[in-house]
């Protein structure tokens, strides 16, 4: 597994640090949010639902079908950083119980899909895209891909301020715990080289194609303008992944 230089790893969460100070008083915070969120309400509903399902946990599992054969060194990074991801993102939601932007704010916020009030930091959704984003940054070397990953990430952390699901305080807090978790992910699948392992690579199938058909047949993510893409997702991973000539336990 190749590793990204140093600058590519650390720059983006010393931003999200410095951008995170100034977004820790409520009142910056509650004008930025107001602000972005109106501002982008001229979008369609549907840009924003399919955007935000990206960082959506069955979503991206299904994803990570699409480079299993040719990575499973990544995708086993990214299943390794869903155990610190969860333990940050649920750990900080259930400790710090603040509440979200509707809850605050009410009618003033513009709301797509599921009305949420509480559990608001950090966005878990956003937690969600970037420890996708840290693995597969840090495992290739190529500055290209790198951008158009940095871009969907952020504009899956984006989407959850147009939903108006979170504070941008809440998802500067999901850049941090999921780049964390992704590089912690990415240390573990290195220590363990697990991938090499038949069973293992057999056992990620299994899960993956699990999840890419329980997408494509019944899933409720709370955002119903963005189901035929959810099930597009799972129908082309299912696709990319079984065409070119699958069969359990293979090597290649």
């Amino acid at each position: 597994m190749k590793a990204s230089p140093p600058f590519a790893l650390w720059l983006l969460p010393a931003l999200a640090l410095l951008a995170l100070l100034p977004m820790s008083d409520p009142a910056r915070d509650q004008a930025a949010f107001l602000a972005l969120n109106h501002a982008v309400a001229v979008l369609p509903d549907v840009l924003w639902s399919d955007l935000t399902v990206l960082g959506d946990t069955l979503v991206a599992l299904a994803l990570l079908l699409l480079i299993l054969r040719k990575r499973p060194d990544l995708a086993l990074a990214v299943l390794l950083a869903s155990l610190p991801a969860t333990l940050l993102s649920h750990g900080l939601k259930a400790g710090l119980d603040m509440a979200r932007p509707y809850a605050v704010l009410g009618d003033q916020v513009h709301v797509i899909g599921r009305l949420l009030t509480a559990g608001s930091f950090p966005s878990g959704h956003t937690t969600t895209a970037f420890v996708l984003a840290a693995v597969l940054i840090g495992g290739q070397r190529s500055a290209v891909a790198t951008g158009w990953i940095l871009l969907a990430a952020l504009l899956v952390g984006f989407s959850r301020i147009a939903v108006g699901a979170h504070w941008p305080l809440d998802v500067l807090g999901g850049i941090l715990c999921g780049w964390a978790s992704g590089l912690i992910g990415l240390d573990w699948a290195r220590r363990v080289d697990w991938a090499a392992r038949p069973r293992v690579r057999l056992a990620m199938r299994v899960l993956l194609l699990g999840c890419a058909v329980a997408l494509f047949l019944d899933y409720d993510s709370g955002y119903p303008l963005a189901r035929p893409f959810e099930r597009f997702i799972a129908l082309a991973a299912l696709v990319v992944h079984l065409l070119p000539g699958w069969r359990a336990g293979d090597k290649t």
